[in-house]
């Protein structure tokens, strides 16, 4: 049920050079005008509000239409009906933060100073509120959807790693990254180490989280290890 909203309401990842976007819509083929995508966007960052504030299964169109406007037509017809909103909230959010990422340029730049650039935005990313708040969200109800934790796996965790694996390669290519260190398993080991125990200590324990400081020194310390093997 939840994948079959999830397709009728066409979140779609559509891979281009360099891009990646979804299209969340009812129709793929027909182009949302400028006033379309304020009033979804609007219907968007409400339905984020409500969904944290009450759960998924407090939150109703109602609460969702009276914060953003409009009207439950324009809410049917952008999302088809509170499931495929809620997955368009944790998809957009999933995609914004590897978009996030992706937008660092780093083409050009010495590796340590590029990967310490895509470290330190994934972590402070990571461990931002909201970001927090939809993984405590998406955690809750992933048992209950299980198709929507594996589609927002896609399109989050597993295309960050997908990006960070192709770097390396071109790092390797530039002979900045030695082809020794270079395995199937570099982009994964790479990102646990900077993940650390980041997210689950702002989740559990916020104020035992180290300071901006030391989470920089903490990824500095894991890329001289990727590039220096110490």
């Amino acid at each position: 049920m939840w994948l079959l909203t999830l397709l009728s309401i066409a979140v779609i990842a559509e891979k281009c050079p360099g891009q990646y976007h979804f299209v969340m819509n009812n129709d793929a083929t027909t182009p949302l005008t400028k006033r379309g995508h304020k009033r979804r966007q609007a219907l968007l960052d409400a339905a984020t509000d409500i969904f944290l504030e009450q759960g998924y299964a407090g939150t109703t169109l109602d609460m969702i239409i009276a914060h953003a406007g409009g009207s439950r037509r324009s809410l049917y017809d952008y999302f088809g009906d509170k499931e495929g909103l809620f997955a368009a909230v944790i998809t957009y959010h999933a995609n914004k933060l590897v978009e996030d990422i992706r937008r660092i340029d780093v083409e050009g730049l010495p590796a340590r100073e590029g990967l310490t650039l895509l470290a330190s935005a994934f972590v402070e990313s990571l461990i931002a509120p909201v970001h927090l708040a939809l993984y405590r969200l998406l955690i809750t109800e992933s048992p209950s959807h299980p198709a929507l934790g594996k589609t927002i796996y896609q399109v989050g965790p597993g295309l960050l790693l997908e990006q960070l694996d192709q770097y390396l390669d071109y790092l390797c290519q530039r002979g900045e990254l030695p082809a020794e260190r270079r395995t199937p398993h570099t982009a994964r080991q790479f990102l646990g180490m900077i993940k650390t125990d980041f997210q689950i200590c702002a989740l559990l324990c916020p104020e035992q989280l180290p300071s901006p400081p030391q989470i920089q020194a903490h990824i500095d310390a894991c890329v001289s290890l990727l590039l220096d093997n110490h």
